[in-house]
C-alpha cells in the first residue's frame, strides 16, 4: 500500500518495528505524546499475546497445548478466533487460520524456503481444518480436535491491532491521522481541504515505482494481499505466501493482488486472504452476504495478470487507473 499525502503536512511521526513489521502512526496537528505512547504501548501489548515463537504468549500456548486440553486465552486472542472462525465459515474455509503447519512445511518467509513434495503436503492436509478449532466463550478457551494442530494469526492480528489504534484515536480526539501496519493502511478522520484520504494500490509488476490505482476515501481501512508481498523462486518458478487450505499449495489464479476496503480492519484482512484463495468471480459472488452477515461496508479491487483491474459492484469510492497498459474492467 502506498500513500499519496503530497498536500498534508506530515509532523512527527512515530515507528517501531512490531508485528513482524514496520508499524507506522502519524496523527498528524493533533498527535500528542501521551497518545502516541499509549498507542505504541497497546502495539507491544497486542504483540506479547500474538507471538508466534514466544513461550509467554497466548499463541504460543494454544500451539503447544490445544490438541491436549482446552488452553485459557486473553480477551483479544479470543476475538480474534471469533472473527476468524466467522470468516472462515462464510466463506466456504477460503480463510483458514490453522495452516500454519503448511506455513511451517514451506518457510516462504524464511532464510530456508521449501517447494513442497506432495506426499509432504499429503501428510499435513488432514490437520487443516477451522472446524477443528474448538472455541469456548464462556470460559474463553481453544482446543483442537486433532492432535498436530497449529494455528496461524498473520493473516488477521494486524487488521485487529489497526482497530485498536482507532480506539484510542477516538478516546484523545484525534482528529486526522495515518495508520500503516506493515501495509495494513487505516486513514483515520478526514483529510484537510477536500476531507478524502488519496490511498495507493501498489503496482504487482513493480511494487516500488509509483501505485497502479488512486483511491479516494473517507475514513477506512485498506488491506491488500498479493503475490509480490512475500515469495521465493526455485527453478524459475514464483513460490508466494498465500497458501490454499484446500491443496496446500500456493493459490494459483488469475490474481495478482486483492485489496479489501472497510471500517472494519479485522475484517479487511482476513477477507484479502480468503477472496485471494477464492478468486474473483466466487468473491463477488460471495460479497454480499458478507456485508449482511457482518454489518460492513465491504468493497474489493481484484488485479489481475491479464492487466485488467475489476471493482466491487457500484464502487462507491472514485478511483483512478494510473498505467496506460492497465485498465478497468466490468463483468
Amino acid at each position: 500500500m502506498l500513500f499519496l499525502l503530497a498536500s498534508c503536512s506530515v509532523p512527527d511521526p512515530r515507528y517501531e518495528r512490531l508485528l513482524g513489521t514496520v508499524c507506522f502512526v502519524n496523527l498528524y496537528e493533533s498527535g500528542k505524546e501521551a497518545c502516541y505512547d499509549e498507542i505504541f504501548q497497546r502495539l507491544r501489548q497486542i504483540d506479547d499475546v500474538f507471538s508466534i515463537d514466544q513461550p509467554q504468549s497466548d499463541l504460543y500456548r494454544i500451539n503447544s497445548f490445544a490438541d491436549e486440553r482446552p488452553v485459557e486465552v486473553c480477551d483479544d486472542v479470543f476475538s480474534v478466533l471469533e472473527m476468524s472462525q466467522k470468516v472462515s465459515s462464510l466463506t466456504n474455509g477460503a480463510f483458514d487460520i490453522s495452516v500454519e503447519p503448511l506455513v511451517s512445511l514451506w518457510r516462504i518467509t524464511s532464510d530456508t524456503p521449501h517447494v513442497a513434495e506432495q506426499s509432504e503436503i499429503d501428510a499435513i492436509l488432514p490437520l487443516v481444518g477451522y472446524k477443528n478449532i474448538i472455541l469456548n466463550s464462556k470460559d474463553k478457551t481453544v482446543r483442537f480436535a486433532k492432535k498436530g494442530m497449529k494455528i496461524d494469526l498473520g493473516g488477521i492480528a494486524k487488521g485487529f491491532a489497526a482497530d485498536e489504534i482507532v480506539k484510542i484515536c477516538k478516546k484523545y480526539k484525534v482528529r486526522r491521522a495515518v495508520i500503516d501496519l506493515g501495509g495494513n493502511v487505516y486513514v483515520y478522520g478526514k483529510k484537510k481541504k477536500s476531507g478524502l484520504w488519496n490511498v495507493g494500490i501498489k503496482n504487482p509488476e513493480h511494487p516500488d515505482m509509483a501505485p497502479l490505482i488512486k483511491l479516494s476515501l473517507p475514513e477506512i481501512s485498506v488491506v491488500t494481499s498479493g503475490t509480490y508481498e512475500r515469495y521465493f523462486k526455485s527453478k524459475e518458478k514464483l513460490y508466494h505466501h498465500i497458501l490454499s487450505p484446500a491443496d496446500g499449495y500456493p493459490v494459483n489464479n488469475e490474481l495478482y493482488s486483492v485489496s479489501v476496503i472497510s471500517e472494519n480492519s479485522m475484517l479487511a484482512d482476513a477477507l484479502t486472504t480468503a477472496f485471494f484463495v477464492l478468486g474473483r468471480k466466487e468473491s463477488m459472488e460471495i460479497l454480499p452476504s458478507l456485508r449482511e452477515n457482518f454489518g460492513f461496508k465491504i468493497e474489493a479491487v481484484f488485479i489481475q495478470r491479464n492487466h485488467n483491474v475489476f471493482f466491487s459492484k457500484k464502487f462507491p469510492y472514485k478511483y483512478t487507473v494510473l498505467y496506460e497498459d492497465w485498465q478497468s474492467a466490468s463483468d
